[in-house]
């Protein structure tokens, strides 16, 4: 069985950076065996209702303004897949999930972290839309649908452990803020133990709602402990970039 990822994917231009965080997901790849084919969730695509990309998707989306412009000429071959796509709205037929026709690019949050992750990907991407009038109860339970998928597809959710942009640095290599490594520890204390009493609880410990003035790019954080059984999570990527942004990502290996 494959394992679920939650990881943080920073700003898009990370996999233009010298930094940890590419050689670290590259090293996580390179030891574990390769899917037949990946279901993503990426905090750039939210919905209401959750939603499937086209089956024909196979181009990316520069979804960003005011980046280097050699970061608008990268190239990265990625496409969807007809008979896998079946399979996962069949794992999430009680959700009743639509096929989004006009979706047929994957966004930065997809491609950024599969670009540092594979040097070349030859397996199939199956991105599911972020439902943002789901619960966390039932974002969880989307992880527990896909479970049958976990012989074959490996879920990887694409979000950022803490997203305040209004305190980041342009310098990747700013000094890290105190107060995101302390955020940071206490989400990995939690992860690490599996509790879901403490789970469920997180968005209520200190500074959280700092860290995330909105939801969307810790919330596919719960799709992925819901894939796991045990719910217990490593934490893989120990690096904060741009001053508060945490690139912390985990593997939940059950």
């Amino acid at each position: 069985m494959f394992p679920s990822l939650f990881v943080s994917h920073g700003a898009p231009n990370t996999i233009l950076k010298k930094v940890n965080t590419r050689t670290n997901l590259r090293n996580l790849v390179n030891n574990l065996d390769k899917p037949k084919y990946i279901v993503m969730v990426s905090a750039h695509w939210c919905s209401r209702g959750l939603k499937i990309i086209n089956p024909l998707a196979n181009d990316l989306l520069y979804d960003f303004m005011g980046f280097e412009p050699e970061l608008y000429r990268v190239k990265y071959p990625l496409s969807s897949d007809i008979n896998y796509t079946k399979d996962v709205l069949e794992a999430l037929k009680d959700f009743d999930v639509k096929i989004d026709e006009k979706r047929v690019t994957f966004d930065h949050g997809v491609w950024t972290i599969l670009y540092m992750m594979y040097e070349k990907l030859d397996i199939p991407v199956i991105q599911l839309s972020l439902p943002l009038d789901y619960s966390v109860e039932e974002l969880i339970n989307i992880g527990e649908k896909l479970k049958v998928l976990k012989n074959e597809a490996m879920i990887i959710t694409s979000g950022s452990l803490t997203h305040n942009l209004h305190t980041v640095s342009f310098d990747a290599h700013h000094k890290p803020s105190q107060d995101v490594k302390e955020f940071e520890e206490k989400i990995t204390e939690i992860l690490k133990k599996g509790n879901m009493k403490e789970i469920l609880n997180i968005q209520n410990i200190e500074n959280f709602r700092y860290m995330h003035p909105s939801l969307e790019h810790f919330l596919p954080i719960y799709i992925a402990i819901g894939n796991s059984n045990n719910k217990i999570a490593d934490a893989i990527n120990n690096e904060i970039l741009n001053k508060t942004l945490s690139m912390q990502s985990y593997i939940f290996k059950d």
